[in-house]
C-alpha cells in the first residue's frame, strides 16, 4: 500500500511497466477526462472506473476487498472520503476469489484509514484488503476514479 500527494507519483515509477503508465495519466489529470463507466487506456493491462454515483458510508456498513491480478489506485476527484486498511493476515475469508470479477471479500476490524482528497492518492496491492469510501463526517455522494494496473 502506498498513500500520498499526487505531485509525489512520479518516485514510483519503475515497478512496472503499466504502473509508469497509469502515474503518467494521473500526473497529467487524464482521469478529469474520464466519462462514468470503465475507461479503457490498454485493454486488460491499464484502464480506470468511474462510478456514476459513488455515496461514501458508515464504517459498518463497509466491506473489505482484495485483488490478485490487478492494483488498485483510488483518486477522488471532488469531494473527500476515508479508505480503511489492515494487513491479510489480520482478516478472514468472507467470500472465495472470483477470477472474473478478481475480488475477493474479507471479515476483520479495520486498523488503519487514509484520508484522500483531490490532491491526494491511495495504492493497493494485490492481497492488500482494503474498504473504499468511508463517510468523512456525512454520508454524500463523491466523485472518484478508481485505475485498475495489471500487475
Amino acid at each position: 500500500m502506498i498513500y500520498g500527494e499526487i505531485k509525489d507519483l512520479n518516485q514510483y515509477k519503475g515497478i512496472s511497466e503499466n504502473l509508469d503508465r497509469a502515474i503518467e495519466y494521473i500526473v497529467n489529470g487524464e482521469y478529469k477526462k474520464g466519462t462514468p463507466g470503465k475507461n479503457v487506456i490498454d485493454g486488460d493491462n491499464l484502464y480506470f472506473n468511474y462510478p456514476s454515483c459513488a455515496m461514501t458510508k458508515e464504517i459498518e456498513d463497509g466491506f473489505f476487498e482484495g485483488h490478485k491480478k490487478y492494483i488498485d489506485i483510488h483518486i477522488v476527484i471532488s469531494g473527500e472520503e476515508n479508505l480503511g486498511y489492515t494487513p491479510r493476515s489480520e482478516v478472514t475469508m468472507k467470500q472465495e476469489y472470483d477470477s472474473e470479477g478478481d475480488y475477493e471479500l474479507y471479515d476483520g476490524e479495520l486498523k488503519n484509514v487514509f484520508h484522500v482528497t483531490e490532491d491526494r492518492f491511495i495504492m493497493f496491492f494485490p492481497d492488500e484488503p482494503h474498504m473504499a469510501l468511508l463517510k468523512v463526517g456525512e454520508i454524500k455522494e463523491i466523485t472518484k476514479v478508481i485505475y485498475k494496473v495489471l500487475v
